[in-house]
């Protein structure tokens, strides 16, 4: 009787893992569709007591991916990607501006491109069902193991794995910031103009012949203070325009989920220290260190950011 009991316990305990397993795979597809999965779709976008709304077009497969988004109200602007880059276009310099923020934030594609190490400082869990756009979908909730950091939320359609609906909210559980589709077919436009731009003024945030921010061997600064689980992705330091001798070094680090953004650059002006929100869930905190100002933007709260800057210690190499 024992020996059944142990057997039925172990085998409960395997089928919670392969279920646990299974959710994380989930999230991972979910990753890619919503980068990849051709769609025609219109969504909202909430945050700081706003609401927006965009329609999106996206066609193609790998590098040859095309995809634009337009706002349907506020300032007019147009986002849109063809494989590796990434173009803003607008009517006017202001629009441009406002075009710049939106994509900072490019939903569907909330999820980074390698969760590989998102375990470390999230759980998984699924917390119900749902009904986005008039499709069915399962709510996935990455909560973090911290209360530094926000609780991601994502409703994914079970058969292309896309994320219909996504929310990030913060300790107290009110949503920062919310997307959701209103209507979208999976499936892009078959007339290709529906990818061109309307406007002339543009603006480049990603060239697709950038070379790539690598970590390099003779890393430009050493880090300490940073919450656990955030790892050095890359690292790179340039020179400002006009400025030969005077240099910014640029250091992204990513906990699996949230991409940490440093930047360090010679202080000039006396800048105090300071947290502000730049879009949503994405903050900024400013400090300075010496001779240098330091700068942290992140999807991270308000709180935890001021707390980092505070925290940080920062070891500059000749």
């Amino acid at each position: 009787m024992r020996l059944t009991q142990l057997s039925g316990v172990c085998l409960m305990g395997v089928a919670m893992l392969a279920h646990a397993d299974d959710d994380w795979l989930v999230v991972k597809r979910a990753a890619v569709a919503a980068r990849q999965q051709p769609l025609t779709g219109t969504y909202l976008h909430q945050m700081n007591g706003s609401l927006e709304t965009f329609r999106i077009v996206r066609g193609g497969t790998g590098d040859n991916i095309q995809e634009k988004r337009t706002s349907l109200d506020g300032p007019s602007r147009e986002i849109i990607r063809k494989g590796l880059e990434l173009t803003c276009y607008a009517p006017d310099a202001k629009s441009l501006s406002a075009a710049k923020v939106s994509a900072m934030r490019l939903f569907p594609a909330i999820l980074p491109d390698d969760i590989g190490n998102i375990a470390q400082s999230y759980t998984l869990k699924r917390s119900g069902k749902d009904r986005v756009a008039q499709r069915d979908c399962n709510w996935m909730d990455l909560k973090p193991r911290d209360s530094k950091r926000y609780l991601l939320r994502l409703c994914v359609e079970p058969v292309s794995n896309l994320p219909l609906k996504v929310i990030t909210q913060n300790a107290a559980g009110d949503a920062v910031e919310q997307f959701t589709f209103t209507e979208i077919e999976l499936q892009g436009p078959k007339d290709k103009s529906a990818f061109r731009p309307q406007y002339k003024q543009n603006y480049v945030l990603r060239s697709a012949n950038a070379p790539q921010m690598t970590l390099d061997a003779d890393a430009p600064s050493e880090v300490s203070g940073m919450p656990s689980g955030f790892k050095l992705l890359r690292a790179v330091q340039r020179s400002l325009p006009g400025q030969a001798e005077r240099t910014i070094r640029h250091m992204v680090f990513s906990d699996g989920l949230v991409m940490l953004s440093l930047f360090i650059e010679p202080q000039t002006d006396g800048r105090a220290e300071r947290a502000v929100n730049l879009h949503g869930a994405v903050n900024m905190a400013t400090a300075v260190q010496g001779d240098y100002l330091v700068t942290l933007v992140g999807d991270l709260p308000e709180p935890t950011m001021l707390a980092m800057i505070r925290n940080l210690k920062i070891t500059l190499k000749p």
